[in-house]
């Protein structure tokens, strides 16, 4: 094992160490009062969550010039999932999707037709995330008339905008000399296309949205629906940082740091982080059963 993958163990183990000891009676006695019931309507969530998701990656790999067969777009996305939920960085399934759909597997690492095809995914459901968030967080703020709070998150997030986009204009033309990933990039992400997909990603994300709600009403917990929808993005983002396992530890910490915003108290806002994290675990196990046939081959 790499130190690098070494750290990001030790981090999820140790953030969740510190707050358990800080919290961990309590959050015990919210993890027993769970209604299991509320679990097959997350299934249920996840599994269409699963095939848009799926169908959006096969939709964006057409036009890397890559073609996907439904089945296998969908078999591959669960056992990313399942990867990306057991093993340090969250990007290990990632490069199994990019492997598994590369024509020339020994140099699938290289910038073709499937690397794109991921990353362009990943980066349109990235899009609608935050833009998500900063459309509630708009609402948020009117409906709560904090005008003032609102016009300061107004100029930093236009300029936060132009720079992200001015970089990834930027790395795409310096990085990648091939004027055709070029013209992909600007294919995937302008018109007609770019709506398509956007359009799927808001399905996606809100599904997202959705699975942390029900896993609080799973709990008895009475919450804020508008300031869910506004904050948890926040704690969905965390778990994309590739500094811990699955999300654990660092995704707990930022449900801590965010439960006055959402309206509970910290060992409950930490709870259904816990809940949303086994729920999320749980309903990618399709991808182990998608991966024994693999290894055994």
């Amino acid at each position: 094992m790499s130190l690098s993958n070494s750290i990001k163990y030790v981090s999820s183990i140790l953030l969740i160490s510190i707050i358990i000891a800080y919290y961990g009676k309590q959050i015990l006695q919210l993890l027993l009062s769970i209604n299991i019931s509320y679990i097959f309507i997350v299934i249920l969530i996840s599994t269409i969550q699963y095939i848009l998701s799926a169908y959006r990656w096969m939709y964006i790999s057409k036009y890397t010039n890559l073609n996907i067969d439904f089945y296998d777009s969908i078999k591959f996305y669960y056992i990313s999932s399942f990867l990306n939920n057991i093993l340090p960085g969250g990007i290990i399934g990632d490069i199994f999707r990019i492997y598994k759909t590369s024509e020339n597997k020994n140099e699938f690492y290289k910038i073709g037709k499937s690397f794109q095809s991921v990353v362009f995914e990943r980066l349109s459901g990235q899009l609608m995330l935050f833009s998500f968030f900063i459309i509630s967080l708009t609402i948020y703020f009117l409906r709560e008339e904090r005008y003032l709070a609102f016009v300061y998150l107004l100029f930093p997030s236009i300029l936060v905008y132009y720079i992200v986009r001015y970089f990834i204009k930027k790395r795409i033309r310096q990085a990648i000399q091939k004027k055709e990933i070029e013209s992909n990039f600007f294919k995937i992400f302008t018109g007609e296309v770019f709506w398509r997909h956007f359009f799927i990603s808001f399905f996606v994300i809100l599904s997202y949205i959705l699975i942390y709600m029900i896993s609080a009403v799973s709990l008895g917990l009475e919450i804020d629906y508008l300031a869910f929808m506004v904050f948890s993005p926040i704690i969905l983002f965390s778990m994309t940082l590739p500094i811990s396992i699955g999300g654990w530890g660092v995704r707990e910490l930022t449900a801590l740091l965010v439960s006055l915003l959402i309206g509970l108290s910290a060992s409950a806002s930490i709870s259904v982080s816990i809940i949303y994290g086994l729920i999320n675990l749980i309903c990618s196990l399709p991808g182990l059963y998608f991966l024994l046939p693999l290894k055994l081959r």
